[in-house]
């Protein structure tokens, strides 16, 4: 939802977007060396978690490039990726796992921060609908409904 009119990305957004790639290439390349050592000991199982997860993780970048772009709902979405890293973070073990959590939660408060609030368009209002006219009766021959303004 553009207007046409050209905008810049305000510098949080794109710390938050740059930060989710960097995070999400890291995850996969970390995935890259997990499945090394499944496909040895699964074999061919270990590959179609590996696409799936791949998968996963490119549906993550998509979402964070959306962000970069403007995107509200992309935006909402990564929120709640955050939100839910952050729950992650406070199970153990902790380590290289948690600060990666923490910071996604990072990245995702950063596009809702007040200075980069004005980049994201608001939702449109929903255009209400004409109610029906009321249902007074039922034409005995048609079986269609008789309509008070008819």
């Amino acid at each position: 939802m553009t207007t046409g009119a050209p905008r810049s990305r305000p510098t949080l957004v794109a710390v938050a977007v740059v930060l989710w790639l960097a995070l999400f290439a890291f995850q996969f390349v970390s995935s890259l060396v997990q499945f090394t050592g499944h496909q040895r000991a699964d074999g061919p199982l270990a590959i179609p978690a590996a696409v799936i997860g791949a998968a996963v993780l490119a549906w993550f970048v998509f979402g964070a490039l959306r962000v970069g772009r403007g995107s509200g709902r992309a935006r909402f979405w990564m929120a709640v990726l955050g939100a839910l890293a952050l729950i992650g973070a406070l199970s153990p073990p902790y380590g290289t796992r948690t600060v990666i959590s923490v910071l996604t939660g990072v990245a995702a408060v950063l596009p809702y921060l007040p200075a980069a609030r004005s980049y994201f368009p608001p939702r449109p209002q929903r255009a209400r609908k004409a109610p029906e006219p009321r249902v007074v009766g039922w034409d005995p021959e048609t079986g269609e409904p008789i309509r008070a303004s008819e």
